[in-house]
C-alpha cells in the first residue's frame, strides 16, 4: 500500500479556508461529519481543527526570543 503524501502547513490552511464558510453554517451533525473528513485529509486532531476553524486562518510569523543567560 502506497503511503499518502502529507499536506504542507500552507496547503492545510488553504483547504481549511475553503471549508470554513460551509463549516460555520452547518448543523451540529453535519459539522461532526465534516470534522471526520477534515481529520482524515489534514492529519490534525478534531480539537485543533475546531480551534482553527473558529478563528483566523492566517499564519503568524515566529517571534525571536532573547538569549537565556
Amino acid at each position: 500500500m502506497a503511503r499518502e503524501k502529507k499536506l504542507t502547513i500552507d496547503e492545510r490552511r488553504e483547504y481549511l479556508k475553503a471549508v470554513q464558510k460551509r463549516y460555520v453554517g452547518a448543523s451540529k451533525a453535519e459539522r461532526g461529519r465534516m470534522l471526520d473528513d477534515m481529520e482524515a485529509i489534514t492529519g490534525l486532531h478534531r480539537k485543533s481543527l475546531i480551534r482553527l476553524l473558529a478563528g483566523d486562518l492566517k499564519r503568524k510569523p515566529r517571534t525571536r526570543r532573547g538569549k537565556r543567560s
